[in-house]
């Protein structure tokens, strides 16, 4: 009997520290989210990243419990993995690159079939901004995908696995899509979506051609 009350105390001695710990984790992660955002400027960049994954559901829970824009936890660490993995994306060649928009860019009016090896097939209608900028992409030999998920970009890369990508989403998906990339060291870039939503969202293609055609 006394055994069994040491084992049960034991038990809650350990359970006391793991959630002592957890809450200096998710203090520490709030506080970095916030430093980040007020003085603009990422420090210890890869710890950050790693404590953020590690801690990313409860930190968006947490947010969300006071009232907060949990999106903010999805666009920092989208911030930082640009920033670890811009250098190595420029230095790519252009040609190995290749962009992978989200399915809810095209118009409602889009007659395009969808694969679920190459995602939609654009037939480069002209009735959302996607058919311009493949026209200008398939001039140059860059590929362009139209991505039904954001899984899909596994399918990408088993065909493409020494392509740099450059992608488009919302924050949510952009994030996960650039977690995926990381784990597998596969040079990324991502870019926002200016106006979210399931159907007709919008990007600055300006700001993806440039990024597209950076070079160091």
């Amino acid at each position: 009997m006394n055994d069994l009350h040491s084992f049960f105390s034991l038990l809650g001695v350990l359970f006391i520290i793991i959630i002592f710990i957890f809450g200096i984790l998710l203090l520490i992660a709030t506080i970095l989210v916030y430093r980040i955002i007020k003085k603009e400027k990422i420090i210890f960049p890869r710890f950050t990243l790693f404590l953020l994954d590690t801690m990313y559901y409860p930190l968006k829970r947490f947010f969300f419990s006071l009232k907060l824009d949990e999106s903010v936890v999805d666009r920092v660490e989208i911030d930082i993995r640009n920033k670890i993995s811009n250098e190595e994306f420029i230095s790519s060649k252009i040609k190995e690159r290749i962009v992978v928009f989200p399915y809810c860019l095209r118009s409602i009016e889009c007659k395009a079939q969808v694969s679920p090896e190459i995602g939609v097939k654009c037939i480069k209608c002209g009735k959302c901004k996607i058919g311009n900028f493949k026209e200008m992409c398939d001039n140059n030999s860059i590929k362009v995908f139209i991505a039904p998920g954001g899984s899909f970009v596994k399918r990408v890369l088993k065909k493409h696995p020494k392509s740099s990508v450059l992608l488009v989403a919302c924050h949510a998906e952009l994030n996960e899509m650039m977690r995926i990339l990381s784990s597998k060291k596969i040079p990324e870039y991502g870019v926002l979506l200016e106006r979210t939503g399931c159907i007709e969202t919008d990007v600055d293609m300006e700001i993806v051609k440039e990024k597209l055609f950076e070079v160091k």
